[in-house]
């Protein structure tokens, strides 16, 4: 099978595991592009694509005319996901899911990173089978017009590197009445919060984890390698206090970048406080 594989994608694997196995440490310099290439009896062109494999992954760090560097791990971000969204911090149990907006930013600002998101880019556009299922949109008839959905897309970076994307859709009849979603620009209050002052008030959520391969965007976006780990996919479906589906969100994660946790159940308050399990 090692066969089918681009020959700079096994050097990549090669020295990823060697890494991964701290056989070459963090500040460890790797041998020279000529040796590398006289090891694997390639050319200096292939080292060069397979070296750019592991700057892509961050793994290793070019410096000109000195070499190439085993890269400090980075720590990920733990995500609290469970009936957090940590909008105030002197009560972190309040509120209903972690993971998006404010909650994201405050909960890095706990382990000591940056979280940024950038404008929203909002788009009307036809809705898609799954956004249809979502929502209960019956099936329509071949030939008619679909519904229309409102896209909110966010790229999320933490101390400046690529973490997350965000999307949320909504119905196009809820965003004409709560008209801040047609806004390419962030709602103060939070979205949840200014849906409930516009009379839709978030009762309750389903999550949905999905792995999968990134897109092309997303592996643009994430600057990930050809043979990357999958991305993960979180698809949350929130309903109000009628029982409707009225806000669909997919977050896209950047493999290795992220940690997500769980809360149940009556636990000390320190345990909210950690970063990690």
């Amino acid at each position: 099978m090692a066969d089918n594989i681009p020959k700079y994608l096994q050097i990549a694997k090669d020295l990823r595991d060697q890494i991964e196995r701290g056989e070459l440490e963090p500040g460890a310099q790797l041998p020279t592009e000529k040796e590398l290439a006289d090891r694997w009896d390639v050319s200096p062109n292939t080292i060069k694509k397979a070296l750019n494999e592991l700057r892509m992954d961050d793994r290793i760090e070019t410096i000109p005319q000195t070499g190439s560097f085993v890269k400090e791990a980075d720590q990920p971000l733990v995500i609290t996901l469970n009936h957090t969204d940590l909008g105030d911090k002197d009560a972190p149990r309040l509120g209903f899911g972690g993971g998006e907006g404010r909650a994201f930013e405050i909960e890095a600002e706990r382990q000591n990173h940056e979280a940024v998101s950038s404008k929203p880019e909002v788009k009307v556009e036809d809705a898609k089978d799954f956004h249809m299922k979502a929502f209960g949109i019956p099936p329509v008839p071949a030939g008619q017009l679909r519904p229309q959905i409102v896209r909110r897309s966010q790229e999320r970076r933490v101390d400046g590197k690529p973490n997350s994307l965000q999307h949320s859709y909504f119905r196009l009849e809820l965003a004409i009445e709560a008209q801040l979603l047609l806004n390419s620009a962030d709602i103060a209050e939070g979205t949840v919060a200014y849906l409930k002052k516009c009379g839709h008030e978030q009762t309750g959520y389903v999550d949905v984890f999905n792995a999968r391969p990134p897109t092309e965007p997303e592996r643009k976006f994430f600057r990930l390698s050809k043979d990357s780990l999958a991305v993960i996919e979180h698809t949350r479906t929130a309903y109000d206090q009628n029982g409707e589906p009225f806000r669909l969100t997919i977050t896209v994660y950047k493999p290795g970048a992220n940690l997500i946790r769980f809360i149940a159940g009556q636990v000390p308050d320190e345990v909210w406080d950690k970063e990690s399990s």
